[in-house]
């Protein structure tokens, strides 16, 4: 037993010093210059420069439901004198991510941007970033306001030859334009956007040919629109991996609450299918999942801004059944109406004048000429 001791102390002091080491190692390499020809789907390229140089590269699994074409999403890059660091950079950029080191190991992961995409990317929206990361914004002050960080970025972006891109301003009447932000003086124009996230509720992404600015909330609930497919075992979905697998496939952060998990009895923590079946959802929003959450385990999950906080609702853990809609009574009073409550041809009847209205509203959009910042059916 002494000895097993022994054994774990001498690993709890020797693992983080051995990482250290590693870290120490990896940063070394990235220092060193190399000369790199690439043009190859973007694992392949991993896979040659790692050969290379030496340096393990991973990646993010979320990069490739944002990448145009997944895996087979080709990287073009042609460096000479410069070092490793700088050219995995050029190489990130090109295709929206950023490179983070994470100890024993370089990791591509999407680019704040990028994830608030939420959906894969296009070609001028791949561009779009790579110019963002690329060019400096050479604002001349580090204390703009927006006004005058949106009106600059736009003037850069005019100035491009290759593709006509513009700023799209959507928060005018949430964020005061004479507001001031902090902007490093030598920051790429991808950084100096990025002190609107950081500092107010808005945010940004590409759209387009569009780099699109909006409030956080009204991006956090179109990225929780996203449709996903989720498929149980026998056992069931286990209800936590759903709210991770959620966060992760759509980039919005879930934080749950303190007492959030000790909350939920044993058997409000998987969710099962009609008849003990393996519960399979197929094209559900994620909204709609959280709502499936929320009705069945008592949790509530509430946008704020560009997350969604869990908590523990006051009723405690005690499962609440889903309600199909609100009723209005003869006396004008409102009521939840709960599914079970609702046969079946009516649940029908339903949810076909539901599509009929959303296919109303959908008219009236055209008609109106407003251009939404999702794509149909997202």
């Amino acid at each position: 037993m002494n000895h097993l001791i022994t054994l774990l102390f001498v690993l709890a002091v020797a693992l983080p010093a051995l990482a250290q080491d590693s870290s120490a190692l990896i940063n070394k390499a990235l220092d060193e210059k190399v000369k790199l020809v690439l043009d190859k789907p973007l694992p392949e390229a991993m896979k040659i420069i790692t050969e290379q140089t030496g340096v393990r590269l991973k990646e993010n699994p979320a990069i490739w439901e944002l990448l145009p074409w997944g895996r087979e999403t080709s990287i073009q890059l042609k460096t000479e004198n410069v070092t490793l660091r700088e050219a995995l950079n050029l190489m990130a950029a090109r295709v929206g991510l950023v490179i983070q080191l994470r100890g024993e190991f370089v990791e591509f992961e999407p680019s704040p941007a990028l994830a608030r995409l939420g959906q894969r990317a296009s070609r001028d929206e791949l561009r779009a970033l790579d110019i963002l990361a690329s060019q400096p914004a050479g604002l001349g002050t580090d204390r703009p306001t927006i006004k005058q960080l949106l009106e600059a970025v736009d003037l850069k972006l005019s100035q491009v030859q290759d593709i006509s891109l513009a700023i799209e301003n959507r928060i005018v009447d949430l964020v005061k334009q004479d507001r001031t932000v902090f902007v490093p003086r030598n920051a790429t124009l991808m950084e100096a956007l990025e002190a609107i996230p950081k500092e107010t509720r808005g945010t940004w992404y590409p759209w387009g040919k569009n780099v699109v600015i909006v409030a956080k909330e009204d991006r956090t609930r179109q990225l929780l629109a996203r449709p996903l497919n989720m498929r149980g075992g026998a056992g069931g979905l286990d209800v936590m991996q759903v709210i991770l697998d959620i966060s992760s496939r759509t980039g919005v952060p879930i934080e749950l609450q303190p007492g959030v998990l000790q909350s939920l009895p044993a058997d409000a923590r998987v969710l099962r299918g009609a008849d003990g079946r393996p519960p399979v959802l197929e094209n559900v929003p994620a909204q709609q999942i959280l709502d499936i959450i929320a009705a069945t385990t008592g949790i509530s999950f509430a946008v704020q801004d560009d997350r969604v906080i869990a908590s523990a609702t006051a009723a405690g853990s005690a499962a609440r059944e889903r309600a199909i809609g609100i009723l209005q009574l003869d006396n004008g009073l409102q009521i939840l109406l709960p599914a079970s409550q609702v046969p079946a041809d009516v649940q029908e009847y339903i949810r076909q004048k539901t599509a009929k209205e959303i296919a109303r509203l959908r008219q009236k959009m055209e008609a109106e000429g407003f251009k939404a910042t999702t794509r149909p059916g997202n």
